[in-house]
């Protein structure tokens, strides 16, 4: 055993920049993987702990439409074993809301009528102010998500406007709302004082809605509860419901999203690592050829020399993966601490987020390598001591070189019109085919990487150019009438929409609705349910830009286009029927179309007006809500400061710009720091990698070299013929690289994002932004030659001839 570890320490020694290199390598593949691996692991852990520490809900129940007995559904639920039930606490919507004079926008709020706390199901965790029971008269509490997107701190007034006026009140705590702060959300719950919800909501038109959240003690027995409750009804649940699955999904999809992609990125620069592995392995053993096979005469096993290198690459493994697993736990943390902010109660743990995973991700890395180690070094078993003494070499190997150059080779050598620095940069590069290859295959995935994480970046940074094809609208802005008894509907006809400057304006509302599913069980069919939400339009879908990735929107009474989540469950594509429950009524529509959309995992619906007015003649009264879109040449920001400057507080008014941003602006700060470090993570590996090849064959080329200068070339031409050749052939790999990340990654997106309601990414092409992305790795395979050739520079003729 002495003899390995010493052949081990001597390999070790005698090549140290080598093996740092490797072990550079094998720590950023460490870091990549782990970091992917915790955020993954540490984003669920922290959900769950959360979610079990508020005793979130599994399902809440949203009994608005009358279709119901609240009371009588609420008492069920309470008498079932194995479900804790919450409070049935009523509440009204509003949909605006103020801080320190400017409106947030973008919201829909559900105003509560507190209960006594702390609450059996979602129990609000306190963030800033006193916890109490409940708010003091004139105070409400306000969900992290509203409060740190916006600044609101404990102390601070805020504004509500209704029908009836202004609602002004203190903020008196910042709570952690499980079920209604994840990011991205543009909903939340205002708790508000008994007294309070008197006063202000009960006097505005419309009845009080009901709200109760369920958990389940076996969340995988919800469905048999369901059974026994719809028999109980003696009908299906028509009112609305929302599950664990969506509740928890907008917490879940940004870092989803980028662990799947560092994942994948991770396997490639691991699978990068481990050929980078076995041709430094392959070139030692030929460097050593003679040595081995004299140590193998005088009576070393070949065990024992494969032995050698394989403690040498796993010990250096050892040795990496340790940095590499800190630094990971640092931006995993960093991560998930961004994307889980609304979580985070200040004594959550935020950063003690060092998980098991990612400490067995490492012992896995560790595995690989010396597997790997095991597998290239096993080469050294055929060396035959006879050959190794007499050629330096196997006798094949010997009588390949003798034969001289390929035809191809001295062919590309001899064209008389490249200038001699190129033929002698071209010659070093078809001379050493593996190691060409291997820089061909970095540059070509460092430049996918790069293309493809500016894409991604860029396309969510500038995602109002593609917020059609995510399921919302793309109308120039959005008008709601916040009062009523100023302004009625064909009074904004008549002042507002007939201005010259519209171009087209739809109005839209929504409504909630009940979908039969039909389920086979052995010989029977059983009917099961899902709720899903539709946006309902009095116009014209098209022309407000609405999409569809397949057929057409809606135009008629007996027509829907429906989220692909839907026709996903239901089997169903453009053309077919399908039966569904609107405000408890029946109806047979055609599914006219099937769009993606983010919000709600797609599980929406679009239908047009006349279709719930067939049986609610008034429903036209509660559609609150106009967009519309300007002609070309007329600046939205000063069609929205005139309205705002004449109507005040009559109207909420929004560009899509606006609208947009304070939806996506999250989602941006998630995302440019993963994609950002695993970008200069694959920079650093092609300049790594490259060094350290080049550094091998001009190793193997001294001779060579002190040829070149007896004739009279200086160190800086030799460089920069080395130079010239790998930016040829990094080159190459750069342009086939460009394909690569812009059509070859982004369908990862597809799969990742699919089950979230997104089948096809909507990316947006930069060609400035991509071009400027091209010559990265290219530059970085320049400056790993240059400074790998730094050792001819002070080398003399002589030496390098002797050498």
């Amino acid at each position: 055993m002495y003899e390995v570890w010493k052949l081990c320490w001597t390999n070790l020694k005698h090549k140290k920049v080598q093996n740092s290199f490797i072990a550079i390598i094998i720590m950023l593949a460490a870091l990549l993987l782990s970091t992917a691996v915790s955020v993954l692991n540490n984003t669920n852990r922290m959900y769950e702990s959360m979610h079990d520490q508020s005793r979130g809900a599994h399902q809440i129940l949203q009994l608005e439409n009358g279709i119901h007995d609240p009371v009588q559904v609420h008492t069920w639920w309470e008498e079932q074993s194995g479900v804790t039930v919450s409070d049935l606490m009523r509440y009204r919507y509003l949909s605006s809301m103020s801080h320190a004079g400017e409106e947030i926008l973008n919201v829909d709020l559900f105003m509560m009528d507190a209960p006594e706390g702390p609450f059996p199901v979602d129990r609000l965790q306190f963030v800033e102010g006193e916890e109490q029971s409940t708010p003091e008269a004139g105070t409400a509490w306000i969900p992290t998500s509203l409060a740190y997107s916006n600044d609101i701190h404990v102390g601070d007034s805020v504004e509500f406007k209704t029908d009836e006026g202004v609602i002004r009140l203190k903020v008196a705590a910042v709570v952690v709302d499980i079920s209604y702060c994840s990011p991205f959300a543009t909903s939340g719950r205002i708790w508000l004082n008994h007294e309070d919800y008197t006063k202000h909501m009960t006097l505005l038109p419309g009845e009080d809605k009901y709200m109760t959240g369920l958990r389940f003690e076996d969340y995988s027995q919800q469905r048999a509860y369901w059974e026994r409750f719809e028999q109980y009804l003696g009908t299906p649940y028509l009112e609305s419901v929302k599950d664990f699955e969506s509740l928890s999904s907008y917490y879940m999809i940004a870092n989803q999203v980028i662990s799947f992609v560092m994942i994948f990125l991770a396997v490639v620069m691991i699978c990068v690592a481990l050929y980078t592995l076995g041709f430094t392995i392959a070139d030692a053993i030929l460097s050593n050829y003679r040595t081995i096979g004299i140590i193998k005469s005088v009576g070393l096993s070949s065990r024992k020399v494969i032995m050698a290198y394989v403690a040498q690459y796993t010990f250096l493994a050892l040795v990496s993966v340790i940095p590499g697993m800190l630094v990971s736990n640092i931006l995993s943390g960093t991560i998930v601490a961004g994307s889980m902010a609304y979580l985070n109660t200040g004594s959550s743990g935020m950063n003690d987020l060092l998980s098991v995973a990612g400490v067995w991700t490492s012992v896995g890395v560790v595995a690989v390598i010396f597997l790997s180690a095991l597998l290239f070094a096993n080469k050294a078993r055929h060396v035959e001591p006879a050959q190794a003494v007499r050629y330096g070499m196997s006798e094949k190997e010997y009588s390949h070189q003798s034969g001289g150059t390929g035809t191809w080779k001295r062919k590309l050598l001899q064209l008389d019109t490249l200038p001699t620095s190129m033929i002698i940069g071209l010659r070093s590069v078809t001379k050493n085919i593996r190691g060409s290859l291997l820089i061909v295959l970095i540059s070509t995935l460092s430049t996918a990487v790069l293309v493809f994480g500016f894409l991604f970046v860029y396309s969510i940074a500038s995602i109002h150019g593609t917020i059609a094809k995510w399921g919302y609208d793309s109308a120039d802005l959005s008008i709601r009438i916040d009062n009523p008894a100023k302004m009625t509907f064909a009074q904004l006809q008549e002042e507002v929409l007939s201005d010259p400057r519209v171009k087209n304006y739809s109005r839209y509302g929504d409504a909630n609705a009940v979908v039969p599913i039909p389920m086979k069980d052995g010989a029977a069919v059983k009917q099961d349910t899902m709720g899903i939400l539709l946006t309902v339009a009095d116009g014209n879908y098209d022309q407000i830009g609405y999409e569809n990735v397949d057929g057409r929107n809606p135009v008629s009474a007996n027509e829907i286009s429906v989220g692909v989540n839907v026709a996903r469950t239901l089997g169903i594509q453009a053309g077919d029927t399908m039966d569904i429950y609107i405000e408890g009524v029946k109806h047979t529509l055609t599914v006219t179309g099937i769009y993606q959309a983010i919000a709600n995992m797609s599980n929406t619906g679009r239908i047009t007006a006349d279709v719930i007015k067939t049986s609610n003649p008034d429903y036209g009264s509660a559609m609150n809500t106009t967009f519309m879109n300007l002609n070309e040449g007329t600046s939205t920001d000063s069609f929205v400061k005139e309205l705002q400057e004449r109507y005040g507080s009559v109207l909420g008014i929004a560009s899509q710009a606006s609208l947009v941003d304070e939806v996506f602006s999250q989602a941006v700060k998630i995302i440019v720091l993963p994609v950002s470090v695993m970008a200069l993570l694959f920079i650093v590996i092609t300049f790594v990698i490259i060094y350290s090849i080049c550094r091998i064959n001009m190793k193997k080329e001294s001779r060579t070299y002190g040829i070149y200068k007896s004739i009279g070339m200086t160190s800086r031409q030799i460089r920069l013929s080395e130079t010239t050749g790998i930016l040829v052939v990094s080159g190459i790999g750069a342009l086939v690289g460009i394909p690569l990340g812009l059509l070859g990654l982004p369908p990862l997106l597809n799969v990742i994002l699919s089950d979230y309601g997104i089948v096809k990414v909507p990316l947006i092409m930069n060609g400035g932004g991509i071009a400027s992305m091209i010559p990265l790795s290219v530059i970085a395979a320049g400056l790993g030659c240059w400074a790998a050739s730094k050792s001819i520079q002070s080398a003399s003729p002589r030496v390098l001839v002797v050498d």
